[in-house]
């Protein structure tokens, strides 16, 4: 996926484990999403079949559930998806804005 940011700098998306993009869960879907991790670790089986179709059950709903986000790394701008997986273009509140939100620890 890439994404032509207003201020210009083009957002690409592809490859896993990047810093500029996060997956994010609605409030409202987070104790579904935690009430289903513990069903699929409670109720599968010892055998293996069991154990993978448990995991195939989480990843499904989190498809389902988690949206994408990508922040632009040269204005700080942020587009995530809403409920129709639209994109919506979201605006620092300082200038300059900080350009590394989603990024999991600081950089060495």
């Amino acid at each position: 996926m890439k994404i032509q940011c207003q201020c210009g700098e083009m957002i690409v998306d592809q490859t896993d484990a990047q810093s500029h993009k996060a997956h994010f869960i609605p409030d409202q879907d987070w104790l579904q999403l935690l009430d289903s991790i513990d069903e699929a670790i409670e109720k599968s089986g010892p055998a293996p079949t069991a154990k993978a179709a448990a995991c195939m059950q989480v990843r499904s709903l989190l498809g389902q559930l988690a949206r994408r986000a990508w922040q632009c790394r040269t204005c700080g701008s942020i587009y995530i998806e809403d409920q129709q997986r639209t994109l919506q273009r979201l605006l620092p509140t300082t200038e300059p804005g900080p350009h590394v939100l989603f990024r999991s620890h600081p950089a060495c």
